[in-house]
């Protein structure tokens, strides 16, 4: 059992995680999107390896860090709370994936719930669902 697990914490691997800016920038330059109500979502599928791999931006247009963080913190949590069933998607496709979530309004954000960017996860994950079967 791993120290997160004996602790209670459920955290994403450092290896699920994307940090560099170079990476991202060729996601958002070579990926597809997907826009939802609250992010947007950008994705680029690599045949070559079956992992997920995960960044998180909120535009700067977000004026106040404390709100930018908040928003990386919800679409954090949607993503683990709803990531199984797009491993499981990809796993059964012999695919990887990279992802970058992406808020970029700065319209609601002090309002925005857990739910409704659940909401919009979820729809990328039937998206992918269907972009990766067809």
């Amino acid at each position: 059992m791993s120290q997160s697990e004996e602790t209670g914490h459920h955290t994403l691997p450092k290896t699920s995680i994307i940090k560099s800016s170079r990476e991202i920038s060729n996601i958002f330059k070579s990926g597809k999107r997907v826009n939802g109500n609250n992010i947007s979502v950008v994705y680029l599928l690599r045949p070559e390896t079956e992992t997920t791999r995960i960044a998180f931006t909120v535009s700067r247009r977000v004026k106040r860090a404390v709100d930018r963080n908040r928003l990386k913190r919800l679409m954090r949590e949607a993503f683990r709370l709803n990531s199984e069933r797009l491993k499981d998607t990809v796993r059964d496709k012999r695919t990887g994936v990279d992802i970058v979530l992406n808020f970029s309004h700065d319209l609601a954000e002090k309002s925005l719930s857990l739910k409704d960017v659940e909401k919009d996860f979820k729809h990328f994950v039937s998206r992918i669902s269907n972009d990766i079967a067809g």
